[in-house]
């Protein structure tokens, strides 16, 4: 199940659900499949009428690569089956992986000793 405080989100296509998430390992790996950084990937993400096939696949593949290691880049473009709602989703746990300050997740406390 997707927790959106941990930077989660279901997407659901038909009777599969996945768990989308860009931890920083993700990043890392979105950032070295597309040798660009993270703030141009999101400037590409937020660029539809120039933004690739091979692009999207490897987005999705880096954001199931949490929770869905065994899916590869050929495989997380199959799933591509209905872009809009594929990509919609993509924006929503990009949006968590950098959360604004009023939205940003509280460290844990420490324990008193």
């Amino acid at each position: 199940m997707a927790n959106p405080k941990r930077g989660e989100v279901a997407l659901i296509l038909g009777d599969q659900t996945y768990v989308l998430s860009f931890s920083v390992s993700a990043l890392c790996e979105l950032e070295d499949a597309l040798d660009m950084p993270v703030s141009k990937i999101g400037d590409l993400l937020n660029d539809a009428a120039n933004l690739r096939m091979d692009t999207v696949r490897k987005v999705i593949w880096a954001a199931l690569r949490d929770h869905h290691e065994e899916i590869d880049v050929k495989q997380a473009g199959k799933l591509a089956t209905n872009i809009p709602l594929v990509m919609n989703k993509i924006g929503e746990a990009f949006q968590l992986a950098f959360p604004s300050e009023g939205n940003a997740p509280r460290p844990p406390k420490a324990k008193a000793s």
